[in-house]
C-alpha cells in the first residue's frame, strides 16, 4: 500500500500542485454501517457520498479523518478497479490538504479539488464520475460550494 500511496502523492502533486508530503495516512477498513455513521462527531463531517445505492440514496464508501490522519475505506475495497482506486485518490487529496495545512472557506470547498482529481484519474482509464458514481456536474457543484 505504501508504494501505491507514494505514486498517488506524486501524481497529485504533479497534476494539481498539492504539497508532496510522503507521510502516509493510516488506512482502515470499515463496514457500511460504520461508514454511514462515522465515529460519532469529529469524522462524520468529512464523509464523502460517492456510490448510489439501488434505492437511489447514497452510501458513504470512504471518508478521511483529519484528526487521526486516517482514510476509512469500505470493507470490500480492493483497489483492483479504476473506480476503487479513484476513491483512494479522492481521500488522498484530503490527506494532502490536511497535512499541508491548506485553508478553505468552508468544508465543502475542500471537495472541489478532490472531485477534480478523482475524475481526472478515472479519465486515465476511460471512465468518469458520472458513469462510475452517477455524479453529474450539477451534483458535484452542489457538493463543492459554500452556501451560507
Amino acid at each position: 500500500m505504501d508504494a501505491l500511496l507514494t505514486a498517488i502523492v506524486v501524481w497529485l502533486s504533479t497534476n494539481f500542485g498539492l504539497p508532496a508530503n510522503f507521510e502516509s495516512p493510516r488506512i482502515r477498513f470499515a463496514s457500511s454501517a460504520e461508514l454511514n455513521f462515522p465515529l460519532k462527531g469529529s469524522v462524520g463531517s468529512e464523509a464523502k457520498k460517492q456510490t448510489p445505492t439501488a434505492e437511489g440514496s447514497s452510501d458513504i464508501v470512504s471518508f478521511y479523518s483529519m484528526e487521526s490522519k486516517t482514510i476509512y475505506l469500505a470493507d470490500g475495497w480492493t483497489g483492483k478497479t479504476p473506480a476503487e482506486l479513484s476513491i483512494l485518490v479522492h481521500e488522498m487529496v484530503h490527506h494532502l490538504q490536511n497535512v499541508g495545512q491548506l485553508k478553505f472557506e468552508c468544508p465543502q470547498a475542500r471537495e472541489e479539488l478532490a472531485y477534480q482529481a478523482q475524475d481526472r484519474w478515472l479519465h486515465l482509464f476511460g471512465h468518469d464520475l458520472e458513469r462510475d458514481f452517477e455524479l453529474d456536474g450539477f451534483s458535484i457543484l452542489v457538493k463543492t460550494k459554500c452556501f451560507y
